[in-house]
């Protein structure tokens, strides 16, 4: 079986231009169990409000991802933020991946951006980036957020680390999900338990698994007697 490491996903650092305010937020995944071949999500988000002004120009990570893989497979970026004026990008392991998605709107709206990126063995880390359009242009954001979506080439069925002892038992190709919250979507999902099949009560409310006031472990998102993800939630 193929193994994906999630290291940390740190930091998330943007410099709030305005007021002089370095904001960080570090997760670490303390993760050391084998994930399967299943596609595995490691996501990490930045609700804060990040401004360069129009008299400098210049260019901040605003979300952080940190990976290990121990073989060639691909993943698929995604990151967008909310603004008003701005140009965003992805960084892959030091390189600028195009093309860059900008806004200039008097009301804020949200820009997106996709990327499929070729992966060796070893560590890896993506930032999101934001820049100014222009020169004398100033640039915000704000819940900016940054999704890995790894495909491991491996498709022999293992065993997933942890199972709910429930008739709904995952199979190797259960798709995990790596958070720290507050939700994580899920279409479809009806039920929560963890890894011993504990129901988790009113943590699903319209396709959204409420994970913040849980503690950090391995749970199991169902719809009715079938497994539709794992979620791995982290500190």
């Amino acid at each position: 079986m193929k193994r994906l490491h999630p290291s940390v996903i740190s930091p998330l650092t943007g410099e709030n231009k305005r007021g002089g305010e370095i904001i960080k937020a570090t997760l670490a995944l303390l993760v050391a169990a084998s994930l399967s071949a299943a596609p595995v999500l490691v996501e990490a988000y930045n609700e804060k409000l990040i401004t360069i002004p129009e008299d400098k120009v210049d260019t901040v990570t605003v979300v952080e991802l940190s990976f290990s893989v121990d073989t060639s497979c691909y993943v698929l970026f995604t990151g967008g933020v909310v603004s008003r004026v701005a140009k965003i990008f992805l960084q892959a392991d030091n390189t600028n991946l195009f093309p860059k998605a900008s806004v200039s709107e008097y009301n804020a709206s949200g820009i997106h951006i996709n990327y499929t990126y070729p992966l060796t063995p070893g560590n890896h880390n993506v930032h999101l980036k934001l820049t100014n359009i222009k020169a004398g242009s100033q640039a915000d954001c704000r819940n900016a957020y940054l999704q890995a979506l790894i495909f491991l080439p491996d498709t022999a069925t293992g065993a997933v680390a942890e199972q709910p002892m429930s008739d709904a038992e995952p199979s190797g190709n259960t798709p995990s999900l790596i958070s720290s919250g507050p939700y994580v979507n899920v279409s479809g999902a009806t039920e929560l338990v963890d890894a011993t099949g504990r129901v988790i009560e009113n943590a699903i409310e319209d396709d959204k698994v409420y994970i913040s006031n849980l503690p950090t472990g391995t749970y199991f998102a169902r719809n009715g007697e079938q497994t539709i993800v794992k979620i791995v939630k982290v500190n």
